[in-house]
């Protein structure tokens, strides 16, 4: 006879949700992987935790673990974070400090404020604990708390390991259970608590200056509460020091107090911002101090330096380089949590987060109003310091005037400078050169304006006059020795060029088609001369029509198949024709034919064009610069004969010479006026 089967038990629930124990992962290792967001949590704890005094021992500027081949290589170090707040039993530990997610400020036990001093908690969502799996695999908790008895306070002592707490579990006992350490049930003489983390991910400690920033900027100076460091290195000589608010230097003129201002929610009601705003004297060098601190119940909520504003609008740079400030928004953080999980920004897109951003930039807009002036102060002060514009003015000009006149441009100008360009050696001399270069041309138009304007008013002092008349003189002569200076550097390049062998016709026609004067020392080059534009492509297609071949005459376009053929200058009234051979070149029948060629050329054109012509009113003119000739007597005659209509021929070495002649002139006198 068959057993009849029993019915399976229907289930309790008709449905069930699984958390999977790898949510740890995200909730630690992907929200947590620097040493002093981990810090701060566990130090946060401590404050809810009524602690009075918090030390931190780690090794500073060390790697707690290195990547070799695939395996991560410990270094033996161990970091604690010890407390003398009122600590844990082992049934607080298990109801409380074990439980991941319960918000404590709803339980009644617990509550929205700290067991003994009331402080306002820091601590929510109960994730916090969990922050050190984000650089570490083993969490020690030894603990001291509750009633004191006669033995003292009771001790929870055990230890949380990663591995173990992803570990996939049964259905009959889903939850984690700690490993039990030496000093559980033991009791201690004194309250308190110390978190040892061990078993360390790749992951480097910062050094003392950037470890004591990044805890700064989290925690405020807090009443009761004093956070200090520990180097456990051996070769440290100064081991401990206390975590003390940085100073950050602001201009007085632009701080915004924001007390009296609220925020105005969605549905009209007043929130409660207190703290202040203000522009930096400095473009911030550390990224924890820029921007606004927001902070919810003593702890960072966020870092602010646009609230929301979107990139491009007026002021960002300013904004984004020197906005500082420290606003304190207890709302964030109260009925409802504004906070991101991972307390790195805020919920801008909610409601009241909308109705803050909206309040800010407002803030913000003010604050740049009153930082644009003081900004440009500071930056112009730091560029005449950089630059040392006063004293390179005094050896180059030796005049008072002309130094008063650099400097005075040198503000105007420095205040304009990009402020992070300033440690850029080559950006400071450059802008240097700029107003050392325009300042006597600038001291010359403010001395013609003071003579017109003593004209217009009819009141003529001569010995001002007089004052005046020699001004403009001291700055016309800087003015043309800082071109004459400038032109025989171009000399000087030309000069080597020339020696070079390997310099083509095609590089002296570049040259000397940017800088005629090289030439003729009267003829200035012109950059957008029209006339010679339309001239030269009417002659190049009439010359293609007439001829059947093609020509070119400027190095200004990229020809595809060939070089120009000589260059075109227009200086004053005359149309000029160069015609240029590299050195050593010798000047032959063949290279006078096409001369004579392109010459004969110009001469049919212009009198075919009368019209056009009339812009041209001085005669054609040919420079041709060649070393040596080897003609026929016929070419040779011929060449003669077109000398006597215009022709200049002239040597490089010649050319080199009468240049460097006539600009030398006003270098001396340059220098004499510095002697003077």
């Amino acid at each position: 006879m068959k057993r009849k089967r029993k019915p399976k038990p229907k289930p309790k629930h008709k449905y069930s949700m699984k958390i999977e124990r790898k949510i740890v992962d995200k909730l630690g290792l992907k929200l947590y992987d620097k040493v002093a967001a981990v810090v701060a949590e566990l130090i946060a704890n401590s404050y809810d935790a009524d602690a009075e005094n918090v030390l931190i021992r780690l090794p500073l500027d060390k790697a707690l673990a290195v990547r070799k081949g695939g395996n991560v290589e410990e270094k033996g170090y161990v970091i604690e974070v010890i407390d003398d707040g009122h600590g844990m039993t082992p049934g607080e530990a298990d109801s409380f400090y074990l439980r991941v997610g319960p918000d404590r400020r709803e339980n009644p036990k617990q509550g929205n404020s700290s067991r003994t001093k009331k402080r306002p908690v820091m601590g929510r969502k109960g994730i916090g604990k969990l922050s050190p799996f984000g650089v570490c695999r083993t969490i020690e908790v030894r603990s001291a708390g509750g009633k004191k008895t006669d033995n003292g306070f009771l001790v929870s002592h055990f230890e949380m390991d990663y591995n173990g707490i992803v570990k996939e579990t049964s259905e009959d006992d889903p939850d984690y259970h700690p490993r039990t350490l030496a000093d559980d049930s033991t009791y201690d003489s004194k309250p308190g608590t110390v978190i040892r983390l061990k078993n360390f991910l790749p992951r480097v400690v910062p050094d003392r200056e950037t470890f004591a920033r990044q805890l700064t900027y989290r925690f405020l100076p807090l009443p009761d509460f004093r956070i200090s460091v520990e180097d456990i290195k051996q070769d440290n000589p100064e081991q401990t020091f206390d975590i003390e608010p940085q100073d950050i230097r602001v201009a007085e003129e632009t701080i915004i107090v924001v007390d009296d201002r609220p925020v105005t929610g969605p549905n009209g009601e007043t929130l409660k911002v207190s703290g202040w705003v203000a522009m930096a004297k400095e473009s911030y060098r550390n990224i924890e101090f820029a921007g606004i601190r927001i902070y919810a119940r003593g702890k960072i909520a966020t870092i602010t330096r646009d609230f929301g504003f979107p990139s491009g609008f007026t002021g960002e740079f300013v904004a984004r380089s020197y906005l500082v400030g420290e606003l304190h928004a207890n709302w964030l953080d109260d009925k409802e949590d504004l906070i991101q999980t991972h307390r790195q920004d805020i919920l801008w897109s909610t409601d009241l987060g909308q109705a803050f951003s909206t309040w800010g930039q407002e803030l913000l807009k003010e604050v740049a109003r009153k930082g644009r002036d003081p900004r440009r102060k500071n930056v112009r002060d730091e560029f005449i310091k950089a630059s040392h514009l006063s004293e390179i003015a005094k050896e180059r000009f030796n005049d008072p005037e002309l130094e008063e006149a650099a400097l005075e441009l040198g503000k105007q100008i420095g205040s304009f400078a990009h402020e992070d360009e300033l440690v850029d050696e080559d950006y400071v001399r450059g802008l240097r050169e700029i107003i050392l270069t325009v300042a006597p041309h600038k001291l010359l138009i403010d001395t013609f304006r003071k003579i017109e304007q003593m004209a217009v008013d009819g009141k003529v002092d001569l010995k001002e006059l007089v004052k005046l008349f020699n001004t403009s003189r001291i700055a016309q002569l800087a003015s043309f020795g800082q071109i004459a200076e400038e032109k025989l550097k171009a000399i000087d390049l030309l000069e080597e060029l020339i020696k070079k062998d390997e310099a083509s016709e095609s590089d002296f026609q570049k040259i000397l088609e940017r800088a005629p004067w090289l030439i003729e020392s009267k003829w200035i080059p012109l950059t957008a001369n029209q006339t010679l534009a339309t001239f030269r492509t009417q002659f190049q297609e009439w010359y293609k029509k007439t001829y059947g071949e093609e020509l070119v005459t400027t190095t200004d376009i990229d020809h595809p198949t060939k070089r120009p053929d000589f260059i075109l200058l227009h200086p004053e009234n005359n149309l000029v024709v160069i015609e240029i051979k590299p050195p050593k070149h010798v000047f032959d029948d063949e290279d006078y034919a096409r001369l004579e060629k392109y010459y004969t050329a110009l001469n049919k054109y212009l009198e075919l064009n009368p019209s056009i012509a009339e812009l041209f009113p001085d005669k054609l003119e040919i420079i041709l610069i060649r070393d040596s000739e080897n003609l026929s007597t016929t070419q040779e005659n011929a060449m003669k004969t077109l000398k006597s209509e215009g022709l200049k021929p002239y040597r490089w070495d010649e050319l080199l010479m009468n240049t460097k002649r006539h600009h030398q002139e006003f270098l001396n006198a340059r220098t004499a006026m510095r002697k003077k």
